[in-house]
């Protein structure tokens, strides 16, 4: 008996204790993030930028950005590298690249 009542308090424990990733997002767990702006620049095939990522009024087109923030004037808190300049439509160096390494919607 001593057994099953020690067993029983251990799984009730150990099963409080975990924590579900389903949960929401806290604001403060992306201490390196800046807040950011998703941008539709125009359709690629027509010249235009496609989607671009706006932070503090500079522009850079993401290399990785998901479909699920494909969505004109979504407000992000991104991190990021800078990588290279790259064309958009006609302009030859137009944007900065960036490769995000961490997003979350606000």
């Amino acid at each position: 008996m001593k057994i099953l009542s020690l067993i029983t308090i251990t799984t009730i424990l150990v099963v409080s204790a975990c924590k579900s990733k389903g949960g929401a997002v806290d604001d403060n767990s992306c201490n390196s993030c800046e807040d950011a702006i998703i941008r539709n620049y125009g359709d690629p095939a027509m010249d235009g930028c496609g989607w671009v990522v706006d932070v503090s009024s500079t522009i850079y087109m993401p290399k990785n950005l998901l479909p699920e923030f494909y969505t004109d004037s979504l407000e992000v808190s991104v991190t990021y590298n800078v990588l290279e300049r790259v064309n958009c439509g006609l302009l030859k160096d137009a944007y900065p690249a960036i490769f995000i390494e961490e997003i979350q919607k606000k």
